[in-house]
């Protein structure tokens, strides 16, 4: 009986240390959805420079090839600046979304796991 006592007080306290309560696995929970944001965010900023260093590029190749065009030369050149803005700006603008919306998924994620949590 002496032996009994320890060893029931270890199992009880060994099964309550394993079992995580309802705020730990919010937590967990919200540290997952903040990492998948911070993914996503990561994976938004790399597509918009991929996007942007395209649309350099491709200015870059049409300036070169325009350069040898007397006349028409500066028209190219200034119709790929302008094509290079737009491009430009819409990459910009699919960020924003992008980022916007993935911050709302995580938002209703996180509220989600709050009801579950009550």
């Amino acid at each position: 009986m002496k032996l009994l006592f320890p060893v029931l007080l270890g199992v009880s306290m060994a099964l309550s240390a394993q079992i995580p309560s309802k705020a730990d696995l919010k937590g967990q929970a919200d540290a997952l959805v903040d990492k998948g944001k911070a993914k996503a965010d990561e994976k938004t900023d790399q597509a918009k420079a991929k996007a942007d260093k395209k649309a350099s590029d491709a200015k870059g190749k049409v300036d070169a090839k325009a350069g040898a065009v007397p006349m028409a030369g500066d028209k190219v050149k200034a119709a790929t600046a302008k094509g290079e803005t737009a491009a430009k700006s819409g990459s910009d603008k699919a960020k924003t979304k992008t980022k916007s919306d993935a911050a709302k998924g995580a938002t209703k994620a996180k509220a989600v796991t709050e009801k579950a949590a009550k």
